[in-house]
């Protein structure tokens, strides 16, 4: 076992595991939701960036109390762990308006807390907007400097933040790379490797994921799919495809592969580049892209065999791009098979018809 095996086993063993060590010393943790979060404002305040962490746990009484059924089943997960107490070390959480479930999720722990019904940590809720235009850019500014200054930010220490940051970007595009290459690595991998990646203490982990990119262990000649859609809790998803002979060579969407990608934040130390940044990101269902071109793209770049597009039963927006992609996918060529309105937990007949789409691109290889 390596040491990356050995960090990534642990992490999503225990995901709060590192961040509460952290806590232990003296230090400040802050948690925050999704890939839209600009973690440099969390490394230059001195603070442990913790991804909060969602799970397949068996009960979410005390969230099902409070939460619309709508609500995504990662971020109810997440309401879930902050109801129990699990998250009250942590300092603060913070949550995108750019993601619908996160954002209301800030206002109900607010109320909540307003009304001691609850004691967990401060909620804050980071206004990025992602309309491309001049006044949405403009207020994207605005919302990073405020979310700076509510956490404490050291604007000498800026800098430096930006260049840890952006040396996991280059790390995670060399581990992409890697993955997309002929021979390949197990998807089911790759999943586990990007989800522990900010559950870790940053340093310790990029320096054992530089070590694993020079010498990576590929997994051989495999029917290659693209993974789109709603990211799944797990790699279950990825295990089912491999088990039927094929390899998730690349996710499409707010999945952990997608974390943190290029391009490189400007090493200036200015709040302008950081927020210029978050709002141009491709990622997020509020992202303003074609999706249907971008799919069609990715799966043509990785020579994909096969793509498959999977969509729980609360995804509300991105549903409404399937019908461009399964048009765009069918003109290009390549075999899709859609999976709509699924549970989150897969335990509906899912992982048996990827095996057998999967089956289905037998000569493909």
């Amino acid at each position: 076992m390596t040491g990356l095996d050995t960090l990534v086993d642990g992490a999503l063993r225990d995901p709060l595991g590192a961040a509460r060590a952290y806590a232990r010393g003296g230090g400040r943790v802050i948690g925050y939701v999704g890939a839209e979060i600009p973690v440099e404002l969390i490394l230059a305040s001195y603070a442990f960036p913790l991804r909060l962490p969602a799970s397949l746990q068996s009960s979410t009484a005390a969230a099902d109390m409070y939460l619309e059924s709508s609500f995504m089943p990662d971020v109810r997960s997440i309401a879930e762990q902050y109801l129990q107490g699990a998250f009250d070390f942590i300092d603060a959480v913070i949550l995108p308006r750019s993601n619908d479930s996160a954002q209301r999720l800030y206002y109900y722990l607010s109320e909540l807390r307003s009304r001691r019904r609850t004691a967990g940590p401060v909620p804050l809720i980071y206004d990025l907007a992602k309309i491309p235009r001049d006044s949405s850019r403009e207020r994207s500014r605005a919302a990073t400097q405020r979310l700076a200054a509510e956490i404490g930010v050291d604007t000498t220490a800026l800098p430096g933040a930006i260049a840890r940051r952006n040396r996991r970007r280059e790390l995670f595009a060399a581990a992409t790379k890697v993955r997309q290459g002929p021979a390949s690595v197990r998807g089911s991998i790759m999943d586990r490797l990007f989800r522990a990646a900010d559950l870790c203490g940053a340093d310790a982990f990029d320096a054992a994921l530089g070590g694993w990119c020079a010498n990576p262990e590929p997994c051989g000649e495999a029917r290659r799919i693209l993974l789109a859609g709603s990211p799944p809790p797990d790699e279950r998803l990825h295990r089912a495809i491999e088990a039927a002979g094929g390899n998730v060579v690349a996710e499409a969407g707010d999945h952990a592969s997608r974390a943190v990608s290029l391009p490189l934040i400007a090493p200036d130390g200015s709040y302008t580049a950081i927020a210029d940044h978050y709002h141009s990101l491709q990622e997020g269902t509020r992202a303003f892209v074609d999706r249907a071109s971008s799919t069609a793209n990715l799966a043509a770049a990785v020579n994909a065999d096969g793509v498959v597009i999977w969509l729980i039963e609360e995804e509300d927006a991105l549903i409404w791009d399937l019908p461009a992609q399964m048009s765009l996918l069918a003109a290009s060529g390549i075999r899709t098979l859609s999976m709509v309105r699924r549970r989150w937990d897969g335990a509906d007949g899912a992982l048996e018809e990827l095996q057998a789409f999967t089956r289905s691109l037998e000569g493909s290889i």
